[in-house]
């Protein structure tokens, strides 16, 4: 499938550009004082060009017919038929790879502003980010939610 205003460019070797997105994994494994000045922007700015990816492929998806009669959101058969189209599962992996990366950088910051040790979410909820994102986003509100009881209690026995 070439790509929408890029000629010569298959969808094969414009997968192996999505891997860039490692490189905001990586930014978001780095200890916080290890990380670089514009940690943020350089993680923004990759989700906001898988974000125009994302928006070229579904919409030259849509013009070129490649999305089934029978696709839909309304049900799972319809889901299904959805996610029969190579060009559509482009789409949607692309969607995956920016929409996770954004949950990492949002973890991320609220560990750090919550005081979560890195080890544990380094070692615990961003791999469960980056490889089943909402379950990674649910460690990460278990765990922000127990470290801020546990602030709250520690302000109590001091108050005392």
């Amino acid at each position: 499938m070439p790509v929408p205003g890029l000629p010569g460019v298959s969808d094969d070797g414009l997968f192996q550009v999505l891997n860039l997105c490692l490189v905001g994994w990586f930014l978001l494994a780095l200890p916080p004082g290890w990380r670089p000045r514009l940690w943020e922007q350089a993680i923004l700015a990759l989700c906001g060009f898988f974000g125009a990816l994302y928006t070229l492929t579904l919409l030259d998806a849509v013009r070129r017919g490649a999305v089934p009669a029978n696709a839909g959101f309304d049900s799972l058969d319809g889901v299904v038929a959805l996610f029969s189209s190579r060009p559509v599962v482009f789409s949607g992996w692309t969607h995956y790879v920016c929409h996770d990366l954004l949950a990492g950088l949002f973890a991320a910051k609220d560990a750090q502003s919550k005081g979560i040790p890195h080890a544990l979410f380094a070692g615990l909820v961003l791999p469960l980010l980056l490889l089943a994102g909402p379950a990674g986003l649910a460690a990460h509100l278990v765990v922000a939610r127990v470290a801020t009881l546990d602030t709250s209690a520690n302000r109590k026995t001091r108050q005392r």
